[in-house]
C-alpha cells in the first residue's frame, strides 16, 4: 500500500511539473502571438505612412507651383486699363485662394505624417519590449 501511495505521489508531482512547463510555454506562445499582431499593425502603419509621404510630396510640389503663380500674379497689376485690372485682381484672388487651400492641405498632411511617425515609434518600442521579455523567458528555460 505504501508503494502504491508513493507511486501515486511521484506521478502527481511529475504531472504538476509538466503542467507548469506547459503553462510557461503557453504564456510564451501568447506573447509571441501578441508580438505578431503588433508587427502586423506596424507594417500596416508603415504602408499608410509611405502612402501619406507620397501624397505629401505631391502636395508639396503643387503648393510650390501654385505659390510661385500666386506671387507672380500679385505683381502683374496695371493701372492703364481699369477693366483689365479688375479681371487681373479676380484672377489673383482665385490663385491666392487656391494657394491657401493647397497650403492648408499640405500642413494637414505634414501633421498626419508627424503623428504617424510617433505611432510607429511607440509601437516599435512595444514590440522590442515584448521581444526582450520573450527572449528572457526562453533563456531562463
Amino acid at each position: 500500500m505504501k508503494k502504491l501511495f508513493f507511486l501515486g505521489l511521484i506521478t502527481l508531482f511529475f504531472v504538476s511539473c509538466a503542467s507548469a512547463l506547459n503553462s510557461e510555454k503557453i504564456d510564451t506562445l501568447k506573447e509571441q502571438q501578441k508580438v505578431l499582431k503588433m508587427t502586423t499593425e506596424l507594417n500596416k502603419l508603415q504602408l499608410d505612412y509611405e502612402k501619406e509621404k507620397a501624397n505629401n510630396a505631391e502636395l508639396s510640389k503643387k503648393a510650390a507651383d501654385i505659390n510661385v503663380e500666386a506671387n507672380v500674379a500679385t505683381t502683374e497689376f496695371n493701372t492703364t486699363n481699369a477693366s483689365n485690372t479688375v479681371k487681373d485682381a479676380k484672377t489673383t484672388i482665385k490663385r491666392l485662394k487656391e494657394a491657401k487651400s493647397i497650403n492648408k492641405k499640405l500642413a494637414k498632411s505634414q501633421k498626419t505624417l508627424t503623428k504617424m511617425e510617433k505611432k510607429i515609434a511607440k509601437l516599435q518600442a512595444k514590440i522590442d519590449d515584448c521581444n526582450k521579455r520573450i527572449k528572457f523567458v526562453n533563456n531562463n528555460n
